[in-house]
């Protein structure tokens, strides 16, 4: 058995450190992880535009080749242009809803930082109290 005395380190200080170590590297990856989101998501809009595209060119040559009639009465093209519009329409509600809850997500975490700091200050009164108290009866 040794004698030697294993150094100390204040146990705060090194939560401290480790909170500040991971939290810097969460903050170094996320704008990554959104750089990559926002790269998938143009290559899924860019993959859906050229399917949509390929699908409706391969059909319209075939169907000129062979010599169907593509005309259509203006009671079918009304009902696809209100169905677009429709479908644009249920976008922009949806884009809304979404920011609308991103936006009242992030306010309740502020307000839950608040409330965090607001218990810290509690606490720390509460501990000074005691801790007076204590030193007094001593």
């Amino acid at each position: 058995m040794s004698n030697t005395k294993e150094p100390t380190r204040d146990i705060f200080a090194e939560a401290r450190h480790s909170f500040e170590k991971i939290n810097s590297n969460v903050e170094k990856v996320i704008p990554q992880y959104l750089q990559s989101f926002t790269n998938l998501q143009q290559e899924y809009l860019a993959a859906w535009t050229n399917f949509v595209s390929t699908a409706i060119s391969s059909q319209q040559e075939f169907v000129h080749k062979i010599g169907i009639d593509t005309r259509a009465p203006e009671a079918t093209i009304k009902v696809i242009q209100d169905t677009t519009d429709e479908v644009v329409k249920a976008v922009d509600v949806q884009n809304k809803v979404i920011t609308t809850s991103l936006d009242a997500t992030r306010q309740n975490v502020k307000a839950a930082n608040a409330t965090f700091s607001s218990l810290a200050e509690l606490n720390h009164n509460i501990v000074n109290s005691w801790i007076s108290t204590w030193n007094r009866k001593n």
